[in-house]
């Protein structure tokens, strides 16, 4: 039986789980496919590596941002709080719009409906209804577990990234123990050449890097369960950028090493191509269920952190009381966990699957909040001068800054990448807005 809206939720997560959170977040399933991206996109190894680093800049920036506003509001809804307290009800509730419309949700379905397609590999999925049948059995597994407790759901999500972490290590180690004997990379049949404007192939190339390095926000979502947030919440969030800064540039080099920028360009499974031609079939193999297991992760991290938001906006009257509820039993946003889960398998039904439009048209969307949940520290910081702040952004005002420049970057080479379905991103806060001058005034 759920507890009345006044309850809350408890605090139970250490630094520990919620540092890999921040990993698990981030590392989904983007580092199996989008370096492929990135190198179709620029002519050199020098200039692909050269916009990772600058991706890992931009998170560590972001994170060191959030970190502060974090530690300031360690409450349930992450940048929803942040963006509330400095621009006011309309720009978070846009947010939540967003991210419940589509942002989030979308991204369940369409990493669910990935990892079925890892297992369809492996075994027929007639038995289950098929890629949908088992990505809407992965959403309802999980969101059950979540459902039961923070503490059953973060064991799963620590086990899974941990389990990635170590596979992405091996095949890091692997790649550098083998350098010297890997010899030439192999010349693909087809080779891909590179954006003809080096503007257009940068911001082709950014908006992979940002779509993968994206996800640490995750941790900040769930600060009302975190244990100390005070000083739990910076260091999860430096903890966590810092190992997946440091696999994502080594994880590149290796690609790089072993398929050089036009294999690279050229593969589908990045990932299984290298640790094939590092250790033969056994690696593409152990490479494919670690995707799997990454892929697992970043449904789980997805379903914990951004359940907080409805939640968060029920509280705020901006969405349907009941999501507001914590079960009395369990401590959990158990409604907001269920809208969340019933909202995704919905998108995957109607869509069949096929959501990849509808992920891209507002890709843009979800660095616009990015970026105005980070300007929150400059707005804050005037007009609440003397509020508690336990921590405070390393390089404030320029690192605060770099980030906010770097997500309107985002945005604009979102839009220039793919500008249709930026449109249809735009068109998407458009009736946010138009939904929320309606609802106010009755």
């Amino acid at each position: 039986m759920p507890a009345p809206s006044s309850a809350s939720l408890r605090r139970e997560l250490g630094v520990f789980s919620a540092s890999l959170m921040v990993v698990g977040g981030i590392i989904g399933s983007g580092i199996f496919f989008t370096p492929a991206e990135v190198a179709r996109a620029l002519p050199h190894g020098s200039s692909i590596l050269a916009v990772w680093a600058i991706g890992g800049v931009v998170a560590l920036a972001g994170a060191l941002t959030y970190a502060e506003l974090g530690a300031m509001f360690p409450d349930a809804g992450g940048a929803y709080v942040y963006i509330r307290h400095a621009f006011g009800p309309l720009a978070s509730f846009l947010y939540g719009w967003m991210a419940m419309l589509s942002i989030a949700t979308g991204a369940l379905a369409a990493v669910a409906m990935g990892f079925a397609g890892y297992v369809e590999r492996f075994m027929p999925l007639d038995v289950v209804g098929g890629r949908i049948g088992l990505a809407a059995g992965t959403l309802t597994v999980l969101a059950a577990t979540n459902y039961v407790g923070v503490r059953p759901g973060t064991i799963i999500q620590n086990v899974l990234t941990l389990a990635k972490i170590l596979a992405l290590t091996a095949l890091i180690a692997g790649g550098l123990a083998l350098w010297q004997s890997l010899g030439s990379p192999p010349v693909p049949d087809s080779v891909p050449e590179a954006r003809e404007s080096l503007v257009t192939g940068f911001a082709t190339a950014f908006v992979a890097v940002l779509f993968t390095i994206g996800g640490w926000q995750q941790m900040n979502m769930i600060a009302g369960e975190i244990r100390d947030p005070d000083r739990s919440i910076p260091r999860a969030l430096g903890i966590g950028i810092g190992i997946v800064i440091a696999i994502y540039l080594g994880v590149n080099a290796v690609y790089l090493r072993a398929l050089g920028r036009d294999g690279l360009a050229a593969s589908a499974a990045v990932a299984a191509d290298t640790a094939s031609l590092m250790i033969g079939s056994t690696g593409a193999t152990l490479i494919t269920v670690s995707a799997m297991l990454s892929i697992l992760g970043f449904i789980n991290v997805a379903l914990l952190g951004n359940s907080r938001l409805p939640y968060a906006m029920a509280r705020d009257k901006h969405f349907i009381a009941a999501a507001g509820a914590v079960h009395r039993r369990f401590g959990t946003p158990h409604v907001a966990i269920s809208i969340l889960c019933v909202w995704s398998i919905f998108l995957l039904l109607v869509t069949r699957g096929e959501i990849g439009a509808l992920l891209s048209g507002v890709v843009f969307a979800d660095w616009i909040f990015f970026g105005l949940g980070a300007a929150s520290v400059f707005v804050l910081r005037r007009r609440m001068p003397d509020a508690r702040r336990p921590y405070r952004a390393l390089g404030y005002p320029l690192i605060p800054a770099l980030f906010v420049v770097a997500a309107a970057v985002g945005v604009v080479s979102a839009i220039l990448s793919a500008p249709g379905t930026s449109a249809f991103g735009a068109a998407l806060l458009a009736a946010g807005v138009v939904w929320y001058r309606v609802v106010t005034r009755r």
